[in-house]
């Protein structure tokens, strides 16, 4: 799918979400603070797991992001000469080159970004930034109906089932190791 015909899906079934919460629970989504945030978390969410096609919207939008960062930090750093505009500038380049090696342009970019799991840690970092869990539910439907509209919901549990897999049996090995050497 294309990322309007994600938007358009993720906005409706966003709307009736919201509606919902504000005809049946009194929910007051019209404030202020909640708008922009509201807004800003459907439309990153919506194309978020495109992120690893070099050619997606997502890509673009990171990509903008990245340079953005870069330059305001260049320019910071130039005029203070402060380390945390430094770190910033290696931060936004070493992201953008992973993305760079990372990402294809190809029908078969579904990676790591089309799992639950990516979308649970997209989460619980947007809410450690909106400290909003309407916000975050915003951002959780938006992904889901990616990957749903993508048809891709199976294949995105059985990647989730082989990453914790092979987590579990790294823990694992690590532990067996650390106990070897204690030797407990």
């Amino acid at each position: 799918m294309r990322y309007t015909e994600h938007l358009v899906l993720s906005g409706i079934v966003n709307g009736a979400f919201l509606f919902i919460l504000y005809m049946n629970f009194h929910v007051d989504i019209f404030r202020a603070e909640l708008i922009v945030p509201l807004v800003g978390t459907f439309y990153i969410f919506s194309i978020l797991p495109d992120i690893d096609h070099s050619k997606s919207h997502a890509s673009g939008i990171l990509n903008l992001f990245l340079v953005c960062i870069f330059c305001f930090s260049a320019f910071n750093f130039y005029r203070t000469f402060n380390p945390l505009d430094l770190a910033k500038i290696i931060i936004a380049t070493t992201i953008f080159i992973v993305h760079v090696k990372y990402s294809e342009n190809s029908r078969l970019h579904r990676k790591f970004p089309h799992t639950f799991t990516f979308g649970i840690v997209a989460c619980l970092l947007l809410y450690l930034l909106a400290n909003s869990i309407l916000v975050c539910m915003v951002g959780a439907i938006s992904f889901f109906t990616h990957i749903l509209s993508d048809g891709y919901v199976m294949r995105a549990i059985e990647k989730d089932r082989t990453l914790w897999r092979l987590a579990g049996s790294r823990i694992t090995a690590i532990k067996n190791r650390i106990s070897k050497r204690k030797g407990f």
